[in-house]
């Protein structure tokens, strides 16, 4: 289990361009000595950069084609997906893909799996969340790593989702600004250092989330009854912190659009029924969907 890796740099805005275009023009490009010059980034900010593409599940790590000892990164399905369909990331949907392969993703998100599958509390401040965390780790992990890691890993989480309010003085040049906030999930008071958790707003959250999300989480069913399909580890209702109204609501919306998302069964015996396909087609029919209204436009 990987704890850090980020060198406390929230995902920003280019850096998954940035990272998709240099693996796709050299796999060994982050073995090189010039990898930050190449990417326009600091030192730093490219092991950011190559820590979110392994979190996210854009790329995985394999024997290198030119020094078998050496590591080299390649590309997943999903990361080809992304690359072919939306390589700026320009659609909402595209991070929320991205959010939902790293609280499902563990072994380099760890705190994320802990932030949306197990802490519970809606109002905290950081100091919570993060004593919370340790005592997590302590108890399902054989070796924990320094409370200053751990501390720094949940500092990383929030800055990537929460927005301030009153908002911060920036400028328009920095874009430091993590896209995860676009996703509405957090919201920081910056008068009292509170965060508050938000239910996004389902009209804009792409339907082909919820299959993509549950097939993610490893769901072994094609059909869930509601309730626990809202509350299931990983899966669309915990990844966007949805109540079960909220969750009920994007179905309906879900059902309307889609033909893969049903609802089937009546009364209390309600069940979501999902076409059984890979998350990497749940995305790629989202962007077949939102390029046709696109072109329709």
């Amino acid at each position: 289990m990987r704890f850090g890796g980020h060198e406390t740099f929230p995902v920003r805005e280019g850096w998954i361009y940035k990272g998709l275009s240099l693996i796709a023009g050299d796999p060994e490009g982050f073995n090189q000595p010039y990898v930050a010059d190449e990417l326009g980034v600091g030192r730093n900010m490219a092991k950011s950069i190559r820590f979110w593409l392994l979190a996210t599940g854009l790329a995985i790590t394999e024997p290198s084609d030119r020094t078998p000892k050496r590591k080299q990164l390649t590309l997943t399905r999903f990361g080809e997906a992304v690359y072919k369909s939306d390589r700026y990331c320009l659609q909402l949907g595209t991070w929320a893909a991205l959010h939902v392969n790293m609280l499902n993703h563990g072994g380099y998100a760890k705190a994320w799996n802990w932030f949306f599958n197990r802490f519970t509390e809606q109002r905290f401040d950081r100091l919570t969340a993060s004593a919370a965390f340790e005592r997590y780790v302590q108890r399902h992990e054989r070796r924990s790593p320094a409370p200053k890691t751990l501390q720094r890993d949940v500092a990383c989480l929030l800055s990537c989702y929460a927005t301030p309010i009153p908002s911060e003085l920036a400028d328009p040049e920095d874009a430091s600004d993590s896209p995860l906030r676009r996703l509405g999930l957090l919201t920081l008071f910056r008068d009292s250092n509170v965060y508050r958790r938000n239910e996004p707003n389902i009209v804009e959250l792409p339907p082909e989330l919820i299959g993509y999300a549950f097939a993610q989480s490893g769901a072994k069913e094609a059909s869930l009854p509601l309730r626990e399909a809202c509350f299931y580890d990983g899966g669309p209702g915990r990844a966007f912190q949805l109540s079960l109204n909220g969750f009920l609501d994007w179905i309906e919306q879900a059902e309307e659009l889609l033909s893969s998302v049903r609802v089937v069964g009546s009364a209390g015996e309600r069940r979501i029924q999902l076409d059984p396909l890979e998350p990497v087609e749940w995305l790629k029919s989202y962007y077949a969907r939102v390029g046709a209204l696109s072109t329709a436009a």
